[in-house]
């Protein structure tokens, strides 16, 4: 397979291409299109399901259709009248039903947002598409109806806590795939409404769902989520004068999730870490234009990477919590970023390395937010290959060193028959080597299982390194 940079999205993604003539590519092909087949035919099935008089079928419609859009359709697949009529099911739900059902729906939309893609980018394209559908194509059609959905949720006073999740996490993933130059207001309306949940007072009509008393997991949601959108605001400087007055930008903002560093939520604090780091990285927040503040997040992420747990008091995301706080200290002190890597294949071929803040912040969120799906999306055609680079080499050390060790058996074999080596020997002999190489065999497949195993426990729960 052999990657080929083309010019990306002004939003800072990276745009790449592939071809997929490598050798083993007609197998993967194969079964990835039958995977593929069978999602569309739950697309068409499920366009007539979502919009059922039965709560039952419509929740159960949505759960099907999240395991099939997890799974991974292009967009020349998803993009049609069944797409238009799931979407239409799916406001209703978000905007009439139970909760639930509603936090279905939202699943959903961003999926699509994801599957679809960012629509028409160029002026021209935008106004002949305008022109055949108002509300534009792809993720800018999605942003269009998504964004007072959600944002009412966040202003109800008493919304439960999940839904409120599934509406910022649909919201920042949209906003994130909405990125085109043309659609930076939606984009900045949506920073808006995510900070008014990380702070209250900076917006007192979106938070509702807050007014100071946020659980730690909707806040650290919302913190995430702000801080994924955050990501594509990178060239906003030359393209796009933001209000000076915006309630995420300024010391206020700074100095607000630097407060958040002192949580009790280590959910929240890690959050709240990355998002300090990103804003830093990106030169919002400078130690020139912020002394004495900047010097007080440089103690706390200095205390947090040397934190005890301490007996009887709960460990959960402890360890965690003190390597993401010594990447930022050692980044503070002029280190680098860390670098992450994620192999996209069980067969070890490809490797997604990311190695700054906001390529590190959006692999985070996608990886958490796609779940099992992550691999199928990181092997398709789609966003993932625009968001990321994927260099598409054998895993160094690993197949490699494998590949070198089956080559000399190889080799060592062909010399021994080449000096008579299976001549003289007899019958026994012939029978004996035979014996052999089935014992290696069996022990070469036993290996082979145990590698495959560690392969997919990393692909599930993600490696800092190789």
């Amino acid at each position: 397979m052999v990657l080929k940079k083309s010019t990306g999205r002004s939003s800072g993604h990276a745009s790449t291409s592939y071809d997929a003539s490598a050798g083993g590519g007609a197998v993967a092909v194969s079964a990835c299109g039958q995977r593929i087949r069978r999602n569309v035919s739950v697309l068409e099935k499920v366009a007539v399901s979502v919009h059922d008089s039965r709560a039952s079928t419509r929740e159960a419609a949505l759960a099907e259709l999240i395991a099939a859009l997890e799974g991974f359709l292009s967009a020349d697949d998803a993009e049609g009248g069944y797409t238009d009529e799931i979407l239409r099911g799916c406001y209703v739900s978000i905007k009439k039903r139970a909760a639930r059902e509603a936090c279905l729906a939202l699943r959903v939309v961003a999926l699509l947002a994801v599957t679809l893609g960012p629509g028409a980018t160029s002026k021209k394209i935008a106004a002949v598409e305008t022109a055949a559908n108002p509300l534009g194509s792809g993720a800018n059609k999605i942003m269009k109806a998504t964004y007072p959905l959600a944002s009412r949720i966040l202003e109800a006073p008493q919304a439960d806590a999940s839904l409120v999740v599934a509406a910022l996490e649909c919201l920042a993933v949209v906003a994130f795939v909405d990125v085109a130059a043309e659609n930076m207001d939606d984009t900045e309306a949506c920073m808006n409404a995510l900070w008014a949940v990380i702070c209250p007072s900076a917006g007192p009509k979106l938070a509702g769902a807050a007014k100071g008393t946020a659980s730690p997991r909707v806040l650290a949601a919302a913190v995430s989520a702000w801080t994924l959108v955050l990501t594509t605001t990178g060239g906003w400087n030359k393209k796009k004068k933001v209000s000076p007055a915006a309630p995420w930008r300024g010391a206020a903002a700074h100095a607000h999730l630097v407060s958040l560093l002192g949580s009790d939520s280590r959910e929240v604090r890690m959050a709240a870490g990355e998002a300090l780091a990103v804003a830093i990285e990106m030169k919002l927040f400078t130690e020139k234009n912020n002394g004495a503040l900047f010097s007080k997040m440089e103690a706390r992420a200095s205390d947090l990477a040397i934190d005890a747990a301490g007996a009887g008091v709960d460990k959960t995301n402890f360890v965690e919590q003190k390597e993401l706080f010594k990447d930022i200290t050692r980044f503070l002190a002029g280190g680098k970023p860390p670098v992450i890597s994620v192999r996209t294949s069980s067969s070890n071929y490809g490797l997604l390395t990311t190695s700054t803040w906001t390529d590190n912040v959006r692999l985070n969120f996608l990886r958490r937010f796609l779940g099992g799906g992550f691999l199928h999306h990181l092997q398709g055609k789609g966003l993932m290959g625009q968001v990321f680079v994927i260099a598409d080499d054998e895993v160094t050390g690993k197949l490699l060193a494998a590949r070198s060790k089956r080559s000399l058996m190889k080799d060592t074999r062909i010399v021994k028959e080449l000096n008579g080596g299976r001549g003289g020997g007899g019958a026994m002999d012939e029978k004996k080597e035979k014996k052999q190489e089935m014992i290696k065999n069996s022990l070469e497949k036993k290996r082979t299982v145990k590698k495959e195993r560690l392969i997919a426990y990393e692909l599930k729960h993600g490696s800092s390194d190789l």
